[in-house]
């Protein structure tokens, strides 16, 4: 028998100290049983932990002192609702890390008799920590957070945009790829130029069709939202594993919170002084502006300039300062501010106002400057002004600054003047909030999502980090037991491995045009897979993952028909209006020395689809630029990219081939192996009951091989009594047949009843196995 050691380091109400482990008082007579299972056969999608029954703890002082009364619920103590940090071990050493969660207390004559708890594994703090947080709260993203001037985005679709957060690079860390929110490009060299939604560099109209930057949305590394979740829940995945793979490089979630255009408020602050010149008297004026230390005047911080206020609190000066707004089209509403550049704090607000409009500010002490607009404020603030709007808008500026001195001789102020002409042209830009544009998903579900997607499953290792890993990595780790010698031989059991005959691997229903369109001309889901066994039963099991999942579009030139490296997704219906849909992961590829695309700046879309924009202020021909993909890579005719978001097998969009279904899908790359020999006719489902002595309990992992006699086997499921090392195995045999494989065959969808392996229709949907 071994002797169980149960640590609690309990949570409290009243306080978020970190409290001490505490060893259990437990029940002599008490078994305590774990079951440990990683990925059930019964239920797929899910990733399980270790868990146990219910067990009874006595309710000792120690105990009472652990759980502080929780049964008076007049005492402020023990934090049921949060599940407590708990070890296990077997004679003093380490089983099992993991939580404990207070059911409830027994009370016999008043008198409180035993707690009720239940053991779990330590995978199951994600669902504990995470809650129903969603990716907006996700706070660390905002280091991404930049301001969209169209040379930004223009930037983003043509390099990507690099970032660093905490001395750490991030390459292409957010792309616009060309992925429209409310129209469709195209792409003709010679005709249709007068269309706005035309993509080709012809030298016709330039200035008011092609890509817009009102038309794209960012996208941010899926594997950056994975960083991001590590540093709000203080969780770490272990290196290595699959979010660190190939398959992870350049996958993006898209920015789409909203159908259509981004919401995001457009703002500029004046940061550059542009013209400068003094006036006043007397002669020195000069000299309070642009000496070394002037008591105001513009000073320059990494080569941006400011005005500063250099005075010293109680002395006879003040200071003014005024900004005049000019905006090219007088209809459009904005927000004036004068500000703090260092700390952001708003001194004089002008709000909602149109046209041109000035704003005035004055400080300087109060028993010496009691005049209207003078306030008494900090000194040694480094002042600007910014512009906020609804939409970009376009404006002149002007700021005045005086600089007054009190005369005793004169007994009058002498004031010292200057003017700082801004640039012309100034444009507001969208100040891009990444917690304000993540779509509306839950972060748990997003998590829940990619370990659908990718098979994944994880379990904590013994430097408490996450190891994420595919299933089939995962079995390839384990280690090999032969447990004959204590396995109980008067009986087992030998059964089916699974309660349904079909599996249905699938996305969300879409919203977007191509992909509706498929769905209605092939009755089947674009990317998704049914694999239907010849199993007489009626049961279907079905993985949806709530994300959309697009088509995209390689263009051709309308002219002569060519194909261009130009590949689009458009997020809009079959009436060609703007969808929300689920969220979109997608891979990107930046295409260089691509066909010439036309980009344009200064201009809005017209509310006539496909209609010409306005003339714009400038144009550029992009060469280089982020396409949308379901493949992390082009690929060739005869060599398929190393990894696609289809379920099943699809026609690659980009190179237009099938590969004969052998296309690395989802199914074949991260499925296959598991769901074939799950539906192999050889597969059984066995029971053994087994006493395991201590060195094998510390060592038996849930991807081990379990030999038993002459078989080989997996572990589906293992309950343990931890005292008596009493097991019972639900395990998977290894068929005779080793490396099964899945043969293509055009004609037939059915193999012969002496042959296991399944085969797959090409053209994307259906894998029978018999």
């Amino acid at each position: 028998m071994q002797k169980v050691i149960l640590y609690i380091q309990p949570k409290l109400r009243n306080t978020t100290t970190d409290q001490d482990y505490i060893r259990v008082d437990l029940m002599e007579e008490e078994l305590i049983e774990i079951t440990q299972v990683i990925q059930d056969i019964r239920d797929i999608s899910k990733i399980f932990t270790d868990y146990s029954r219910t067990f009874n703890l006595p309710a000792s002082k120690t105990n009472n002192k652990i759980f502080k009364h929780w049964y008076n619920p007049d005492i402020e103590g023990f934090d049921n609702q949060i599940f407590s940090n708990a070890r296990i071990e077997l004679n003093h050493l380490h089983f099992k890390f993991g939580k404990i969660k207070l059911e409830e207390a027994v009370l016999k004559h008043g008198e409180i008799s035993m707690y009720k708890v239940t053991f779990f594994g330590n995978t199951l703090t994600l669902t504990d920590t995470i809650k129903d947080d969603k990716l907006q709260n996700l706070n660390w993203l905002n280091n991404f957070s930049f301001e969209a001037s169209e040379t930004a985005i223009k930037n983003g679709l043509e390099t990507g945009i690099n970032k660093t957060v905490d001395s750490v690079a991030y390459t292409n860390a957010m792309i616009y790829p060309l992925i429209t929110h409310s129209q469709s490009y195209f792409y003709d060299d010679t005709n249709q130029l007068d269309n706005g939604l035309n993509l080709s560099d012809h030298s016709s109209h330039h200035r008011q069709r092609g890509v817009i930057a009102e038309d794209l949305k960012p996208a941010i590394q899926a594997k950056l939202i994975i960083k991001a979740i590590e540093e709000q829940y203080n969780y770490t995945f272990a290196s290595g594993g699959f979010f660190d793979s190939d398959a992870m490089d350049n996958l993006y979630l898209w920015m789409h919170r909203i159908k259509g255009d981004i919401n995001a408020p457009s703002n500029k602050t004046l940061n550059d002084v542009g013209t400068f010149s003094c006036t006043g008297e007397p002669s020195v004026a000069c000299s309070h502006f642009n000496s070394s230390q002037p008591p105001i005047g513009p000073k320059s911080l990494g080569g941006v300039y400011y005005i500063v206020d250099n005075f010293t609190n109680n002395q006879s000066e003040g200071f003014t300062y005024e900004v005049e707004i000019l905006p090219t089209d007088s209809t459009i509403e904005y927000t004036l501010e004068i500000i703090d550049v260092n700390t952001d704090t708003v001194y004089a607000t002008l709000e909602n106002v149109k046209g041109n409009n000035s704003l005035f500010i004055g400080f300087g002490p109060a028993q010496y400057f009691s005049l209207p607009g003078w306030i008494e404020l900090p000194h040694s603030l480094n002042l600007t002004a910014r512009v906020k709007s609804s939409t970009s808008m376009t404006f002149d500026s002007v700021m005045d600054c005086e600089h007054y001195v009190w005369n005793s001789s004169a007994s009058t102020y002498d004031v010292y003047a200057a003017e700082f002409t801004q640039d012309a042209n100034a444009t507001t830009n969208q100040n891009l909030i990444f917690t304000d544009q993540m779509p509306d998903v839950k972060v748990i579900d997003f998590l829940k999502s990619m370990f659908s997607i990718f098979n994944l499953t994880a379990y904590l290792n013994f430097q408490n980090e996450i190891v994420v890993q595919t299933l089939d990595d995962y079995y390839l780790s384990g280690n090999t037991h032969d447990i004959t010698e204590y396995i109980k031989t008067d009986q087992h059991t030998v059964g089916a491995t699974v309660p349904f005959n079909e599996i249905d691997l699938e996305y969300e229903e879409p919203v977007t045009i191509l992909a509706e369109q498929f769905k209605n001309s092939y009755n089947k889901k674009y990317g998704e897979i049914e694999y239907i066994s010849s199993l007489e039963k009626a049961q279907s099991y079905k993985i949806k993952v709530p994300f959309e999942h697009m088509i995209f579009e390689r263009l051709q030139d309308r002219t002569d028909e060519t194909f261009t490296t130009v590949q689009v997704g458009a997020f809009i219906n079959d009436k060609l209006e703007p969808e929300v849909g689920k969220p979109l992961l997608f891979y990107g590829i930046r295409q260089t020395s691509g066909t010439p695309i036309n980009f344009v700046f200064g201009t809005t879309r017209p509310e006539t689809y496909g209609g010409l924009c306005a003339t714009g202020s400038s144009n550029t021909t992009l060469t280089s630029y982020w396409i949308p993909s379901v493949c992390n890579e082009l690929g060739t005719t005869s060599t398929p990219p190393e990894y696609n978001l289809n379920f099943g097998s699809e026609i690659n969009t980009y190179t237009l081939t099938d590969y004969g279904g052998n296309n690395n899908s989802l199914f074949q790359n991260f499925y296959e192996n598991y769901i074939t020999r799950l539906f192999n006719k050889k597969i059984r489902l066995y029971k053994y009951s087994a006493i395991l002595p201590l060195k094998v309990l510390l060592q038996l992992s849930l991807n081990d091989y379990i030999v038993i006699g002459t078989r080989l086997f997996t572990i589906n499921k293992m309950t343990t009594k931890l005292q008596s090392g009493e097991t019972n195995f639900e395990l998977l045999n290894e068929p005779s047949i080793q490396n099964i494989g899945i043969s293509y065959d055009q004609e037939s969808y059915c193999t012969t009843d002496s042959d296991p392996t399944p085969t797959v229709e090409p053209s994307g949907g259906t894998f029978t196995a018999s």
